[in-house]
């Protein structure tokens, strides 16, 4: 009897340990909260950015809050000034957004996706890149940016 509860205490830790790793982490930005993607941690916040890296360090997303009232031309004139060359993808719908997606090539040192994501007057744009130009990157689906839109709620 004695062998049944200690077995089944066990199985309840078991199973306690692997709920708290399974259960996802919140972040807010502007007046929106999302889930954080699989194996990627906050490095640094401010109300307005939110920068995120994966669990090696190897690709980087960052959520920017527009608040000034800025139409997509003068964030990609802004942008550009700054070294950023950007070819346009598409335009889609992903959770409650607007978006329209862009490749980036950042003085040739960094490669990744653009996103400028619109519903109603706010705006956020978001980049998810990497070091280096990496093929497989820039040619599959951005599941860790539509898990981003797909959880985004409006608080």
């Amino acid at each position: 009897m004695r062998f049944k509860y200690l077995f089944l205490s066990m199985l309840l830790l078991i199973l306690a340990f692997n709920m708290g790793a399974i259960a996802a982490e919140d972040a807010t930005i502007g007046d929106y909260s999302f889930t954080i993607p699989e194996d990627y941690n906050i490095t640094n916040q401010t109300d307005d950015v939110i920068l995120l890296e994966d669990s090696v360090q190897y690709y980087s997303l960052s959520i920017t809050d527009v608040k000034e009232n800025l139409d997509n031309e003068e964030i990609l004139k802004r942008l550009m000034s700054q070294g950023y060359e950007l070819e346009k993808e598409g335009n889609s719908t992903k959770g409650i957004f607007n978006v329209t997606e862009y490749t980036y090539n950042f003085k040739d040192a960094y490669y990744g996706f653009l996103y400028i994501c619109e519903n109603g007057d706010d705006k956020l744009v978001i980049t998810h890149g990497t070091a280096g130009e990496d093929e497989y990157f820039l040619s599959a689906p951005d599941f860790d940016v539509n898990d981003i839109l797909d959880s985004m709620e409006k608080n």
